[in-house]
């Protein structure tokens, strides 16, 4: 709280200080929206649904405009989220897979392959959680020809956009370039406001919106007002926080990388954007490994078997000031893993 309204201007503050704790507007705040929209390049907050977090949102959209056996092409491996509600919705669900054999590259013609006459939603997620992969703009480009004109909606997960390591890759936001896009963002990752539990919804699609609305007043109705005002405190003092979210997975994804390419038994194809690496074990099983790893020195890693995606994978979780402590251990208890091995 103290970082925030060192950046945060005054008069937000005051206006914090001073809230009265009465009932929210459904569709969010007029300033947070308007916030919101600008953050995706559209110059409306009519286009914004806020929502209790980005986990909402995400759940709100697939049960607005998914029915059973509806088609559902998804971009994986992903978080759990965005393929197993289509799943539990009923819906045809077909995985197209990153492949680290190809560097994390978005194949745009295995998407399109992927598609049929009752493919309703694709399901996309840059910069990519768990991979760290970022498409070229054209590459994302062609993706969203997919849907433009069509009857196919693009679920485009943004939670991450805004880290990336090298800034001009930074894509525009999907509902700024194709009505048939919804983008889904909010303050949790990339301004480092988890805790106020705040997101939206995106989309030029006016009638997407009034779905979203309508469902929406039967899960929270309506977010906090103190969290809106601290949502809206972060994105007027966004410049700031990116700045710092970016410096430090910067830091972090060097000291990841030094350690992987010096270390025998790891490799990995190195993240592009957003807080996430996917290195991988050569050697050894990663759920094995994580478990020990926990249970034995206190460090934390997600293991493929989180995405379905069983094997040798590690998810990195690269957005935390103590990251170079975590390392310093696991650095320190590899050689020891090694030894359990023999």
């Amino acid at each position: 709280m103290d970082a925030l309204w060192e950046v945060a201007p005054e008069d937000t503050r005051r206006w914090y200080e001073s809230l009265t704790l009465g009932y929210t507007e459904s569709p969010g705040h007029p300033l947070l929206r308007e916030l919101a929209a600008q953050s995706s390049g559209l110059p409306s907050g009519s286009a914004v649904q806020v929502f209790a977090g980005a986990t909402e949102a995400v759940f709100v959209l697939l049960n607005a405009i998914l029915g059973p056996e509806d088609g559902v092409v998804v971009i994986g491996p992903t978080y759990q989220l965005l393929i197993d509600v289509p799943r539990a919705i009923g819906a045809e669900v077909t995985e197209i897979r990153l492949r680290r054999e190809d560097g994390w590259h978005l194949d745009v013609d295995k998407v399109r392959r992927a598609l049929r006459p009752n493919t309703r939603l694709i399901v996309a997620n840059f910069p990519h959680n768990p991979t760290g992969a970022l498409p070229e703009a054209p590459v994302f480009e062609e993706l969203l020809d997919l849907v433009d004109g069509t009857e196919t909606l693009l679920l485009s997960d943004e939670i991450y956009r805004g880290i990336e390591l090298e800034p001009q890759r930074r894509l525009q936001s999907a509902a700024a370039l194709t009505p048939n896009a919804i983008s889904v963002a909010g303050v949790s990752k990339v301004l480092g406001m988890a805790g106020v539990r705040i997101g939206w919804t995106v989309t030029q699609n006016a009638a997407v919106t009034a779905r979203l609305l309508d469902y929406r007043y039967w899960t929270t109705l309506a977010t906090s007002a103190p969290s809106e005002v601290l949502a809206i405190a972060g994105l007027q003092a966004a410049p700031a926080l990116l700045d710092r979210a970016n410096s430090l997975m910067r830091a972090n994804a060097g000291a990841l990388a030094s350690f992987v390419e010096s270390t025998p038994g790891w490799d990995w194809v190195p993240p592009a954007g957003g807080t996430c690496a996917y290195p991988w074990l050569t050697a050894t099983e990663a759920r094995a490994f994580s478990e020990w790893l926990v249970d034995r020195h206190g460090v934390l890693l997600a293991p493929d078997v989180m995405f379905d995606h069983a094997g040798q994978h590690l998810r990195f979780g690269l957005g935390r000031a103590q990251f170079p402590d975590g390392m310093a251990t696991l650095a320190h208890a590899w050689p020891e893993w090694q030894r359990v091995l023999s």
